[in-house]
């Protein structure tokens, strides 16, 4: 067991339609959109369920009660900030005052494996900082043991630019990166799924 010092925030949209899965609902309309973002909910937190770490989830909106995170999350609480660099660097700067080592993941990840996670509180142990590369140039984890407010500026968030900045932002700092992985953002994405399509089939 990792011990109460490590912490997992997972952000999470409120599943409405029409506000999530926009690219994706492009191709395949918002209805199976939605559709797609429940059944990837669902999947990231069956995998956390086995997870040894206080999880945080912090909802976009407000406080979804009777959700697949109810026996999963020790606590629920909504985002504070107008765009995702001030969420996330608030959340870390909330954390980091209880906890020693932070991580962060969204819910749009199909491939995600609780040793994904396990592997990023590891890295922790000996690295200010850990990030899980997406393949569209952002990422779908970061883990850090300290406040670096610097990463979450001037960032032009659902941009291929995302990684490279963040990057460039933590290169003096010790820095372990995980396996690459891909979001579900967009129809081609998808495709790569045949299993998650069929949920829409």
């Amino acid at each position: 067991m990792m011990g109460n010092k490590s912490l997992l925030l997972v952000f999470a949209k409120n599943p409405t339609l029409g506000k999530v899965k926009t690219r994706l609902a492009k191709s395949i309309g918002k209805e199976k959109a939605l559709e797609i973002y429940k059944v990837l909910l669902k999947k990231t937190a069956s995998v956390l369920k086995t997870l040894e770490v206080d999880i945080h989830l912090y909802y976009s909106n407000y406080i979804e009660k009777d959700d697949f995170f109810s026996t999963v999350a020790t606590q629920k609480k909504t985002q504070i900030g107008k765009q995702l660099g001030e969420r996330m660097s608030n959340a870390f700067r909330e954390s980091l005052i209880s906890y020693d080592k932070v991580v962060i993941i969204g819910t749009d990840l199909w491939t995600l494996e609780i040793q994904d996670i396990k592997n990023a509180f590891k890295a922790l142990e000996n690295h200010a900082a850990v990030i899980g590369p997406s393949a569209d140039g952002g990422y779908y984890l970061l883990g850090l043991t300290e406040v670096m407010p610097q990463i979450f500026l001037n960032k032009q968030w659902g941009t291929s630019s995302v990684l490279p900045n963040t990057l460039s932002d933590l290169k003096s700092v010790k820095l372990h990166l995980l396996p690459e992985k891909n979001d579900i953002d967009t129809f081609s994405d998808l495709e790569e799924h045949p299993t998650l399509k069929a949920c829409i089939q």
